[in-house]
């Protein structure tokens, strides 16, 4: 990407107002991806020097600045705690520790990468973002909304819940793109699945969580049904990394394992 100004914002108003005062301004995250973009914009605006790179660990939630890099994350106890740990290592999944110590949470999330190694297993958490001025959502509902958004990502709400998490990354090698990732949690006795690089961003299977925490008992026939309801529901396509039949192959094996992993922790 080329643009032709740039500034270093040096309030939370101060930035708004500068991405705003031209259609095509950008907001400058770990800046990682956007080298690949052959778009243009007028004028970049940093968000580095306004302290959104610290996560407070709180009684019952952990608040994750958008500027904290991935590295930060993955490696800060609190995080490393959440599922017993499954997101920590999901992001360590992440390319490798160089670009993890540039690229930042808050930047994966506002640009609904579809192949995002953070966002799928933050799904199957209770996540809250906060948007400058006056605006939180949920992440579920903020990666379904359509239309460009103005807002600055300022904070990730995640609850602490007590449970245990399942993910898995599936590519060729450690530094290439997923060719599909799986996230399932069982928190507080509730089931959640999501499903990234599909190729599209991270979406919970609704109706597969739905069947599951509808069950007096889970059990094999009913793993098995809901992995099949997943692969169902959810869109599947062929890029260069993998063929749509694939994908569903993967994610079939994949849910059903991951159901199996955190039923079998939580008994």
């Amino acid at each position: 990407m080329a643009f032709h100004h740039y500034h270093r914002a040096t309030s939370l108003e101060d930035a708004q107002q500068t991405l705003l005062s031209h259609p095509s301004n950008i907001l400058l995250g770990g800046g990682l991806w956007i080298k690949k973009s052959n778009a243009e914009a007028d004028t970049a605006v940093d968000l580095s020097l306004l302290g959104l790179d610290q996560i407070n660990e709180k009684e019952d939630h952990i608040e994750v600045g958008a500027m904290v890099t991935l590295r930060d994350f993955e490696t800060n106890p609190a995080i490393q705690k959440l599922g017993g740990g499954f997101v920590a290592h999901a992001v360590g999944q992440i390319m490798g520790v160089a670009l993890r110590k540039l690229a930042t949470v808050g930047g994966s999330i506002a640009a609904k990468l579809p192949f995002s190694d953070v966002i799928t297993p933050l799904l199957t958490l209770d996540v809250t973002l906060v948007f400058y001025p006056k605006k939180e959502i949920k992440l579920a509902d903020y990666l379904s909304s359509k239309g460009k958004n103005k807002d600055i990502l300022t904070h990730l709400i995640i609850k602490k819940t007590p449970g245990f998490g399942f993910f898995k990354k599936v590519g060729n090698t450690a530094l290439d793109f997923a060719q599909l990732n799986i996230a399932i949690s069982r928190l507080n006795s509730h089931v959640a699945i999501a499903l990234g690089s599909r190729p599209g961003v991270a979406a919970l299977a609704t109706q597969a969580m739905a069947y599951l925490n509808g069950c007096a008992k889970i059990g094999p026939k009913d793993i098995e049904k809901a992995a099949e309801m997943a692969v169902a529901e959810l869109s599947f396509a062929s890029t260069t990394f993998a063929s749509e039949d694939y994908r569903k192959t993967l994610a079939l094996t994949y849910v059903r394992r991951g159901l199996e992993e955190v039923l079998a922790h939580a008994s």
